[in-house]
């Protein structure tokens, strides 16, 4: 198991040429044949004691739409479909797609971002005409759903009346994804949020977790789960990004980075499928492109991530093909790694270069 130190020092440095890329098809493989194992009759996921089924079943499912398969075809497609039915189901008259869990109808704003963005992929990639013309009245009521949530400042929070970074970098996300599958987002909702997250930038140039600092309550301390998190959802804009994009990939460069836990740990989980999409939407030059000074202090590197981590997600594997038991349980843990090691596959233009 690599340290921070370690990890963080590869991530900046290439990998040897002489080492043989890892290969992870195998354990790809028993992934998701006990990912698809745990679905329920009713097409959900869910985390520990039931909870948190639509955030636990967007990320099941986008690990299976990782791999190739569509609603309509491929191996999992009928646990794709299963799983777009209970969403469209539950679709509630406002337009939230939480779950009617209390762990989620209570704060629905982390549960309709996960959903949003899972059924604007499942939507990207369906050739269905009936079921997408169902999707797309759902996906429009879920956007819907978002502006009116949207507080005073630009983004979204785990609870009403709130905001902070990590929450707004997911729901973000989710809109740019499904504005590129065709569905119509406001732009003013998107460039508040976008404005938000580059107003949260510290003088480092981490992001804060509570937004600006000049708006009383923002200000917190810099991490980087919430740079990482605001970087991956600016990878989708389709306009200019901020300035402070490229001072997020800095303090990225110059932090280090945990391994991939061996002890329940969601956020360092959540870190890596930031880190992962980032690095694989840069690939190999896209750092230096955006930002001509890192040229000279070993940028950011899909190769260099991929040698880091994908050993290191290999051999935690369990035995029976999933990973490490996190909030909110198992499944999540499993599926982000799923996706982390189907990144190449590069199927989902939410998840591409």
């Amino acid at each position: 198991m690599y340290t921070a130190t370690a990890l963080a020092l590869m991530l900046s440095a290439p990998a040897a040429p002489t080492e043989a890329p890892v290969d992870v098809k195998p354990c790809v493989a028993r992934g998701l044949k006990w990912l698809a194992e745990q679905q329920k009759d009713d097409g959900t996921w869910v985390g520990r004691a039931n909870s948190a089924p639509a955030t636990t079943t967007a990320m099941g499912a986008l690990a299976l739409l990782m791999e190739g398969s569509t609603p309509k075809a491929g191996t999992y497609a009928p646990h794709i479909r299963k799983a777009v039915e209970w969403v469209e189901k539950g679709a509630k008259s406002d337009g939230s797609l939480a779950g009617p869990n209390p762990t989620e109808s209570t704060r629905p704003n982390v549960p309709h971002a996960h959903a949003l963005l899972f059924l604007a992929c499942a939507y990207d990639v369906d050739d269905d005409a009936e079921r997408r013309a169902r999707l797309q009245k759902v996906l429009t009521a879920a956007v819907g759903f978002a502006r009116a949530n949207q507080s005073a400042r630009g983004g979204w929070g785990t609870f009403a009346g709130r905001d902070d970074t990590l929450v707004t970098s997911q729901m973000l996300h989710a809109l740019f994804a499904a504005r590129k599958a065709g569905i119509d987002v406001p732009r003013d909702v998107t460039d508040k949020a976008t404005a938000y997250l580059a107003k949260s930038t510290s003088p480092t140039g981490g992001v804060y977790r509570d937004g600006p600092a000049e708006d009383g309550f923002g200000g917190s301390q810099a991490r980087v789960q919430y740079t990482s998190a605001a970087a991956a959802a600016l990878l989708l804009h389709d306009g200019p990004r901020p300035t402070t994009f490229t001072r997020w990939l800095t303090h990225l460069q110059a932090a280090p980075v945990p391994a991939w836990p061996q002890r329940p740990n969601a956020t360092t989980i959540s870190l890596h499928l930031s880190l992962a999409r980032i690095t694989f939407a840069l690939g190999e030059n896209g750092h230096v492109a955006a930002d001509r000074g890192a040229k000279g202090a070993d940028p950011l590197t899909w190769s260099s991530y991929r040698a880091a981590v994908f050993r290191s997600l290999r051999d935690t594997q369990g035995s029976d093909g999933n990973w490490i038991e996190t909030v909110p349980g198992p499944v999540y843990g499993s599926s982000v790694a799923l996706i982390i090691l189907q990144m190449e596959n590069d199927f989902l233009p939410a998840f591409s270069r």
